[in-house]
Protein backbone atom coordinates (compact mmCIF):
# COMPACT_ATOMS: atom_id res chain seq x y z
CA UNK A 1 0.00 0.00 0.00
CA UNK A 2 1.34 3.56 -0.64
CA UNK A 3 1.31 5.35 2.10
CA UNK A 4 -0.02 8.89 3.31
CA UNK A 5 1.86 8.34 6.54
CA UNK A 6 5.55 8.60 5.30
CA UNK A 7 6.95 9.86 8.58
CA UNK A 8 4.96 7.70 11.20
CA UNK A 9 5.76 4.24 9.50
CA UNK A 10 9.42 5.07 9.40
CA UNK A 11 9.28 5.61 13.36
CA UNK A 12 10.99 2.75 15.42
CA UNK A 13 9.14 0.29 16.86
CA UNK A 14 9.95 1.24 20.13
CA UNK A 15 8.48 5.11 19.23
CA UNK A 16 5.40 3.42 17.60
CA UNK A 17 4.81 1.35 20.66
CA UNK A 18 5.89 4.60 23.02
CA UNK A 19 2.77 6.33 21.31
CA UNK A 20 0.39 3.63 21.40
CA UNK A 21 0.90 3.87 25.28
CA UNK A 22 0.72 7.62 25.60
CA UNK A 23 -2.60 7.66 23.28
CA UNK A 24 -4.33 4.91 25.46
CA UNK A 25 -3.05 6.74 28.51
CA UNK A 26 -4.64 9.75 27.50
CA UNK A 27 -8.09 7.79 26.12
CA UNK A 28 -8.18 6.38 29.65
CA UNK A 29 -8.68 10.30 30.86
CA UNK A 30 -11.74 10.04 27.93
CA UNK A 31 -13.84 7.25 29.23
CA UNK A 32 -16.58 7.67 31.60
CA UNK A 33 -15.67 7.66 35.16
CA UNK A 34 -17.87 4.87 36.96
CA UNK A 35 -19.63 7.70 38.60
CA UNK A 36 -20.91 9.03 35.76
CA UNK A 37 -21.79 5.36 34.21
CA UNK A 38 -23.73 4.67 37.16
CA UNK A 39 -25.50 8.08 36.83
CA UNK A 40 -26.31 7.54 33.58
CA UNK A 41 -27.66 4.06 33.99
CA UNK A 42 -29.40 5.01 36.86
CA UNK A 43 -31.03 7.74 34.96
CA UNK A 44 -31.66 5.79 31.65
CA UNK A 45 -33.69 2.96 33.33
CA UNK A 46 -35.68 4.98 35.34
CA UNK A 47 -36.96 6.44 32.16
CA UNK A 48 -37.39 2.79 30.47
CA UNK A 49 -39.51 1.75 33.44
CA UNK A 50 -41.32 4.70 33.83
CA UNK A 51 -42.13 4.89 29.71
CA UNK A 52 -43.20 0.82 29.96
CA UNK A 53 -45.27 1.29 32.80
CA UNK A 54 -47.63 3.78 30.15
CA UNK A 55 -50.99 2.53 30.43
CA UNK A 56 -51.72 4.06 27.36
CA UNK A 57 -52.35 1.15 24.45
CA UNK A 58 -49.62 2.22 22.19
CA UNK A 59 -46.75 2.21 25.05
CA UNK A 60 -48.07 -1.20 25.71
CA UNK A 61 -45.23 -3.48 26.02
CA UNK A 62 -42.59 -0.84 24.96
CA UNK A 63 -38.51 -1.79 24.80
CA UNK A 64 -35.73 0.32 25.62
CA UNK A 65 -32.80 0.11 24.62
CA UNK A 66 -29.34 1.81 23.90
CA UNK A 67 -28.08 3.05 20.10
CA UNK A 68 -24.96 4.97 18.98
CA UNK A 69 -21.56 5.37 20.78
CA UNK A 70 -23.00 4.04 24.38
CA UNK A 71 -24.04 0.53 22.62
CA UNK A 72 -21.03 0.88 20.62
CA UNK A 73 -18.33 1.22 23.88
CA UNK A 74 -16.85 4.25 21.80
CA UNK A 75 -18.33 7.41 24.21
CA UNK A 76 -15.86 9.98 24.68
CA UNK A 77 -16.22 12.34 27.60
CA UNK A 78 -17.44 15.59 25.99
CA UNK A 79 -15.28 18.54 25.01
CA UNK A 80 -15.78 21.70 27.10
CA UNK A 81 -19.26 22.82 27.49
CA UNK A 82 -20.87 19.48 25.79
CA UNK A 83 -23.03 16.80 27.37
CA UNK A 84 -22.59 13.55 27.10
CA UNK A 85 -25.26 12.34 24.50
CA UNK A 86 -27.20 8.77 25.35
CA UNK A 87 -29.00 7.77 22.32
CA UNK A 88 -31.62 5.52 22.95
CA UNK A 89 -34.97 3.14 21.15
CA UNK A 90 -37.90 3.27 22.54
CA UNK A 91 -39.84 0.19 20.37
CA UNK A 92 -43.71 0.01 20.40
CA UNK A 93 -44.51 -3.00 19.25
CA UNK A 94 -48.44 -2.20 19.07
CA UNK A 95 -47.65 1.25 17.08
CA UNK A 96 -47.92 -0.48 13.53
CA UNK A 97 -50.95 1.71 12.51
CA UNK A 98 -49.74 4.97 14.62
CA UNK A 99 -48.77 8.15 12.73
CA UNK A 100 -45.42 9.81 13.63
CA UNK A 101 -47.38 12.78 15.36
CA UNK A 102 -49.62 10.19 17.70
CA UNK A 103 -46.49 8.42 18.71
CA UNK A 104 -44.89 11.53 19.85
CA UNK A 105 -47.54 12.90 21.17
CA UNK A 106 -48.24 9.61 23.37
CA UNK A 107 -44.41 9.59 24.85
CA UNK A 108 -44.64 14.00 25.62
CA UNK A 109 -47.66 13.45 27.06
CA UNK A 110 -46.79 10.43 29.47
CA UNK A 111 -42.94 12.37 30.02
CA UNK A 112 -44.98 15.88 30.66
CA UNK A 113 -46.98 13.71 33.52
CA UNK A 114 -43.97 12.73 35.23
CA UNK A 115 -43.16 15.74 37.80
CA UNK A 116 -39.15 14.97 37.32
CA UNK A 117 -39.46 14.61 33.54
CA UNK A 118 -41.81 17.59 32.64
CA UNK A 119 -39.18 20.43 32.83
CA UNK A 120 -36.60 18.43 31.41
CA UNK A 121 -38.63 17.61 27.84
CA UNK A 122 -37.47 18.68 24.40
CA UNK A 123 -38.07 18.28 21.20
CA UNK A 124 -35.68 17.08 18.29
CA UNK A 125 -36.88 15.87 15.05
CA UNK A 126 -36.55 11.97 15.75
CA UNK A 127 -38.38 11.87 19.41
CA UNK A 128 -37.62 13.79 22.47
CA UNK A 129 -35.09 14.79 24.74
CA UNK A 130 -34.37 14.39 28.75
CA UNK A 131 -31.64 16.95 28.98
CA UNK A 132 -30.49 16.49 32.52
CA UNK A 133 -28.31 20.42 31.61
CA UNK A 134 -24.76 20.34 32.19
CA UNK A 135 -23.98 16.72 32.33
CA UNK A 136 -25.82 14.37 30.34
CA UNK A 137 -29.13 14.16 27.84
CA UNK A 138 -31.08 11.15 26.68
CA UNK A 139 -32.33 11.37 23.46
CA UNK A 140 -35.37 9.25 22.37
CA UNK A 141 -36.29 7.79 19.38
CA UNK A 142 -39.76 6.11 19.45
CA UNK A 143 -39.61 3.21 16.74
CA UNK A 144 -42.16 0.54 15.47
CA UNK A 145 -41.42 -2.82 13.48
CA UNK A 146 -40.39 -2.80 9.85
CA UNK A 147 -42.19 -4.06 7.48
CA UNK A 148 -39.88 -7.03 6.02
CA UNK A 149 -39.21 -9.39 8.13
CA UNK A 150 -35.65 -11.76 8.34
CA UNK A 151 -33.20 -8.97 8.32
CA UNK A 152 -30.47 -9.13 11.11
CA UNK A 153 -30.87 -6.98 14.26
CA UNK A 154 -33.90 -5.28 14.76
CA UNK A 155 -34.90 -3.43 11.42
CA UNK A 156 -37.56 -0.40 12.89
CA UNK A 157 -39.61 2.38 11.14
CA UNK A 158 -37.92 5.30 13.25
CA UNK A 159 -39.97 8.61 13.79
CA UNK A 160 -38.59 11.44 11.36
CA UNK A 161 -40.13 15.04 11.48
CA UNK A 162 -39.91 15.56 7.71
CA UNK A 163 -40.89 12.05 6.40
CA UNK A 164 -42.60 10.74 9.11
CA UNK A 165 -40.68 7.45 9.15
CA UNK A 166 -37.42 6.31 8.08
CA UNK A 167 -36.05 3.45 8.01
CA UNK A 168 -33.46 2.08 10.69
CA UNK A 169 -31.67 -0.36 12.13
CA UNK A 170 -29.03 0.29 14.60
CA UNK A 171 -29.05 -2.77 16.68
CA UNK A 172 -28.29 -4.78 13.51
CA UNK A 173 -25.46 -2.37 12.89
CA UNK A 174 -24.08 -2.41 16.46
CA UNK A 175 -24.16 -6.32 16.19
CA UNK A 176 -22.16 -6.01 13.36
CA UNK A 177 -20.02 -3.48 14.68
CA UNK A 178 -19.38 -6.09 17.75
CA UNK A 179 -18.86 -8.80 15.05
CA UNK A 180 -15.98 -6.40 14.15
CA UNK A 181 -14.10 -5.78 16.99
CA UNK A 182 -14.27 -9.57 17.83
CA UNK A 183 -12.12 -9.62 14.63
CA UNK A 184 -8.52 -9.17 16.42
CA UNK A 185 -5.69 -8.93 13.65
CA UNK A 186 -2.15 -10.69 14.91
CA UNK A 187 -0.52 -8.59 16.76
CA UNK A 188 3.38 -9.43 17.75
CA UNK A 189 3.77 -7.68 20.90
CA UNK A 190 0.22 -6.84 22.12
CA UNK A 191 -0.27 -3.42 23.89
CA UNK A 192 -3.10 -2.96 26.19
CA UNK A 193 -5.82 -2.26 23.74
CA UNK A 194 -6.14 -5.75 23.52
CA UNK A 195 -8.97 -6.44 25.84
CA UNK A 196 -7.48 -8.28 28.91
CA UNK A 197 -9.47 -10.00 26.52
CA UNK A 198 -33.42 -11.25 26.63
CA UNK A 199 -36.97 -10.30 27.03
CA UNK A 200 -36.73 -7.18 29.02
CA UNK A 201 -38.28 -3.33 28.84
CA UNK A 202 -34.92 -2.13 29.85
CA UNK A 203 -32.08 -3.25 28.12
CA UNK A 204 -28.47 -3.28 30.02
CA UNK A 205 -26.08 -0.49 29.33
CA UNK A 206 -22.64 -2.22 27.52
CA UNK A 207 -20.58 -2.42 29.94
CA UNK A 208 -18.01 0.84 28.75
CA UNK A 209 -14.77 -0.43 30.01
CA UNK A 210 -14.80 -3.78 27.97
CA UNK A 211 -12.57 -2.09 25.02
CA UNK A 212 -11.20 -4.18 22.11
CA UNK A 213 -9.14 -2.69 19.41
CA UNK A 214 -11.69 -0.89 16.90
CA UNK A 215 -13.47 0.71 20.06
CA UNK A 216 -10.49 2.71 21.16
CA UNK A 217 -9.53 3.71 17.46
CA UNK A 218 -13.40 5.29 17.12
CA UNK A 219 -12.56 6.47 20.35
CA UNK A 220 -9.32 8.23 18.61
CA UNK A 221 -10.96 9.53 15.58
CA UNK A 222 -14.00 10.97 17.18
CA UNK A 223 -12.08 13.18 19.17
CA UNK A 224 -10.10 14.05 17.29
CA UNK A 225 -12.99 15.21 14.78
CA UNK A 226 -14.36 17.18 18.55
CA UNK A 227 -11.39 18.93 18.45
CA UNK A 228 -10.50 19.54 15.04
CA UNK A 229 -13.91 21.01 14.67
CA UNK A 230 -13.40 23.99 17.20
CA UNK A 231 -10.35 25.57 15.74
CA UNK A 232 -10.39 28.94 15.35
CA UNK A 233 -11.81 29.77 11.38
CA UNK A 234 -12.37 25.87 10.59
CA UNK A 235 -14.47 26.76 7.57
CA UNK A 236 -15.83 23.10 7.75
CA UNK A 237 -17.24 23.21 11.53
CA UNK A 238 -20.83 23.30 11.00
CA UNK A 239 -20.65 20.44 8.60
CA UNK A 240 -18.16 17.84 10.23
CA UNK A 241 -18.48 14.49 9.80
CA UNK A 242 -21.16 12.67 12.14
CA UNK A 243 -20.24 10.08 14.35
CA UNK A 244 -21.59 7.40 12.90
CA UNK A 245 -20.04 7.94 9.44
CA UNK A 246 -16.68 7.95 11.18
CA UNK A 247 -17.74 4.58 13.11
CA UNK A 248 -18.71 3.09 9.83
CA UNK A 249 -16.19 3.79 7.33
CA UNK A 250 -13.26 2.82 10.21
CA UNK A 251 -15.55 -0.34 10.62
CA UNK A 252 -14.98 -1.72 6.87
CA UNK A 253 -11.49 -0.35 7.27
CA UNK A 254 -10.73 -2.33 9.90
CA UNK A 255 -12.11 -5.54 8.72
CA UNK A 256 -10.74 -5.25 5.75
CA UNK A 257 -7.18 -4.75 6.87
CA UNK A 258 -7.93 -8.05 9.38
CA UNK A 259 -8.77 -9.98 6.43
CA UNK A 260 -5.84 -9.36 4.82
CA UNK A 261 -3.91 -11.16 7.00
CA UNK A 262 -1.56 -8.41 7.46
CA UNK A 263 0.85 -8.76 10.99
CA UNK A 264 1.66 -6.17 13.12
CA UNK A 265 4.72 -5.42 15.55
CA UNK A 266 2.39 -2.69 16.95
CA UNK A 267 -1.31 -0.96 17.11
CA UNK A 268 0.34 2.10 15.80
CA UNK A 269 0.32 0.77 11.96
CA UNK A 270 -2.87 -0.57 12.71
CA UNK A 271 -4.13 2.75 13.50
CA UNK A 272 -2.88 4.31 10.43
CA UNK A 273 -3.90 1.23 8.11
CA UNK A 274 -7.64 1.86 9.09
CA UNK A 275 -7.23 5.79 8.73
CA UNK A 276 -5.95 5.27 5.66
CA UNK A 277 -8.09 3.13 4.24
CA UNK A 278 -11.18 4.74 5.39
CA UNK A 279 -12.30 7.07 2.32
CA UNK A 280 -12.24 3.65 0.57
CA UNK A 281 -15.03 2.49 1.50
CA UNK A 282 -17.32 5.71 0.54
CA UNK A 283 -19.62 4.20 -2.16
CA UNK A 284 -20.70 6.40 -5.66
CA UNK A 285 -23.85 5.55 -7.24
CA UNK A 286 -23.89 8.25 -10.14
CA UNK A 287 -24.21 11.48 -8.26
CA UNK A 288 -25.11 9.85 -4.72
CA UNK A 289 -22.87 8.91 -2.78
CA UNK A 290 -23.73 5.75 -0.29
CA UNK A 291 -22.25 5.13 3.29
CA UNK A 292 -25.19 2.63 4.16
CA UNK A 293 -25.95 0.09 7.48
CA UNK A 294 -24.91 -3.16 5.74
CA UNK A 295 -28.21 -4.54 7.91
CA UNK A 296 -30.83 -1.90 6.38
CA UNK A 297 -29.37 -0.49 3.02
CA UNK A 298 -32.09 2.33 2.42
CA UNK A 299 -30.46 3.84 5.98
CA UNK A 300 -27.40 5.80 4.48
CA UNK A 301 -25.32 7.67 6.91
CA UNK A 302 -24.03 9.92 4.18
CA UNK A 303 -27.70 10.94 3.19
CA UNK A 304 -26.97 15.06 4.05
CA UNK A 305 -23.82 14.71 1.39
CA UNK A 306 -26.22 14.67 -1.15
CA UNK A 307 -28.40 17.44 -0.85
CA UNK A 308 -28.20 20.07 -3.66
CA UNK A 309 -30.02 23.01 -1.49
CA UNK A 310 -26.85 25.79 -1.48
CA UNK A 311 -24.06 23.09 -2.19
CA UNK A 312 -24.99 21.91 1.09
CA UNK A 313 -24.13 18.11 0.12
CA UNK A 314 -20.47 19.23 -1.51
CA UNK A 315 -20.00 21.19 1.62
CA UNK A 316 -20.57 18.16 4.36
CA UNK A 317 -18.20 16.26 1.52
CA UNK A 318 -15.70 18.67 1.55
CA UNK A 319 -15.59 18.35 5.36
CA UNK A 320 -15.38 15.08 5.57
CA UNK A 321 -11.93 15.05 3.51
CA UNK A 322 -10.44 17.99 4.96
CA UNK A 323 -10.91 16.32 8.66
CA UNK A 324 -8.62 13.22 7.09
CA UNK A 325 -6.64 15.10 6.20
CA UNK A 326 -6.38 16.78 9.47
CA UNK A 327 -6.23 13.78 11.09
CA UNK A 328 -3.37 12.34 8.66
CA UNK A 329 -1.31 15.48 9.10
CA UNK A 330 -2.18 14.47 13.38
CA UNK A 331 -0.33 11.44 12.99
CA UNK A 332 2.73 12.75 11.18
CA UNK A 333 3.21 15.32 13.18
CA UNK A 334 3.28 13.02 16.21
CA UNK A 335 5.92 11.23 14.53
CA UNK A 336 7.79 14.69 13.59
CA UNK A 337 7.37 15.22 17.57
CA UNK A 338 8.62 11.72 18.62
CA UNK A 339 11.96 12.74 17.48
CA UNK A 340 12.48 16.02 18.91
CA UNK A 341 11.76 14.75 22.57
CA UNK A 342 8.98 13.66 24.96
CA UNK A 343 7.55 17.43 26.01
CA UNK A 344 6.94 17.62 22.28
CA UNK A 345 5.01 14.75 21.90
CA UNK A 346 2.46 15.57 24.75
CA UNK A 347 2.29 19.62 23.15
CA UNK A 348 0.91 17.71 20.01
CA UNK A 349 -1.45 14.85 21.62
CA UNK A 350 -2.57 18.35 23.22
CA UNK A 351 -2.88 20.21 20.03
CA UNK A 352 -4.91 17.12 18.11
CA UNK A 353 -7.04 15.70 21.60
CA UNK A 354 -7.49 18.32 24.18
CA UNK A 355 -4.99 19.73 26.73
CA UNK A 356 -7.23 18.27 29.91
CA UNK A 357 -6.92 14.73 28.79
CA UNK A 358 -3.43 15.43 27.90
CA UNK A 359 -1.97 16.90 31.18
CA UNK A 360 -4.09 14.01 33.17
CA UNK A 361 -1.73 11.26 30.91
CA UNK A 362 1.38 13.16 31.33
CA UNK A 363 0.76 13.12 35.35
CA UNK A 364 0.00 10.21 35.63
CA UNK A 365 2.95 8.93 32.95
CA UNK A 366 5.61 11.00 35.32
CA UNK A 367 4.24 8.96 38.19
CA UNK A 368 4.79 6.04 37.00
CA UNK A 369 8.52 6.89 35.82
CA UNK A 370 9.57 8.34 39.44
CA UNK A 371 7.81 4.96 40.77
CA UNK A 372 9.85 2.72 38.75
CA UNK A 373 12.74 5.18 39.45
CA UNK A 374 12.75 5.09 43.20
CA UNK A 375 12.39 1.13 43.14
CA UNK A 376 14.93 0.75 41.34
CA UNK A 377 13.33 -0.63 37.94
CA UNK A 378 13.63 1.97 35.55
CA UNK A 379 15.78 1.92 32.56
CA UNK A 380 16.95 3.08 28.89
CA UNK A 381 16.80 0.63 26.49
CA UNK A 382 20.26 0.59 24.15
CA UNK A 383 20.14 1.97 20.90
CA UNK A 384 16.78 3.46 21.30
CA UNK A 385 16.60 5.95 24.04
CA UNK A 386 12.92 4.30 25.09
CA UNK A 387 12.17 4.11 29.02
CA UNK A 388 11.24 0.71 30.33
CA UNK A 389 10.59 -0.80 33.70
CA UNK A 390 12.64 -3.54 34.81
CA UNK A 391 11.01 -6.39 36.59
CA UNK A 392 13.55 -9.43 37.48
CA UNK A 393 16.21 -8.37 35.68
CA UNK A 394 14.17 -8.45 32.35
CA UNK A 395 12.96 -5.66 30.12
CA UNK A 396 9.38 -4.79 30.22
CA UNK A 397 8.75 -2.17 27.98
CA UNK A 398 5.78 -0.60 27.27
CA UNK A 399 6.90 -1.92 23.88
CA UNK A 400 6.70 -5.12 25.19
CA UNK A 401 10.14 -5.72 23.29
CA UNK A 402 13.12 -7.54 24.92
CA UNK A 403 16.41 -5.13 24.21
CA UNK A 404 19.30 -4.68 26.11
CA UNK A 405 19.24 -2.80 29.17
CA UNK A 406 20.82 -0.62 31.36
CA UNK A 407 19.72 0.50 35.39
CA UNK A 408 18.87 4.39 35.49
CA UNK A 409 20.91 5.74 38.82
CA UNK A 410 18.45 7.08 41.27
CA UNK A 411 17.97 10.98 41.17
CA UNK A 412 16.61 13.09 44.13
CA UNK A 413 15.49 16.16 42.35
CA UNK A 414 17.75 18.66 44.76
CA UNK A 415 18.41 21.87 43.11
CA UNK A 416 18.62 21.80 39.47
Amino acid sequence: MSSLFNNARALSEQKKSMLVEMLDSVFDNLDLTKTQRERIETAYKAVGNYLASCEHPLLEGAQIYPQGSMRLRTTNKPLGQEEFDVDLILFLPNAAFATRDEIVSVVKQHLLDNEVYKELVEDLPRGLRINYKGDYHLDITPAKAYDLQGLQGHPLWVVDKHTGFKESNPEGMAQGFDKACSMLPVIRKAHVFMEALTNRSVTELPDQLKKKPLNRIIQILKRHRDVWSQQDGNIHADFRPISVVITMLASLAYVEVVKSGKEYDNEFDLILDVIELMPHHIENNFDEVLITNPTMKPENYAEKWNRVEGLEGQKYRNAFYAWHRAAVDTFEHLASANNQGIDNVFTALSGAFGERPVVAAKDRIIETVNANRSNGNLSVALGTGAITTTVAGKANAASRVVTPVVKVKGNRFYGD
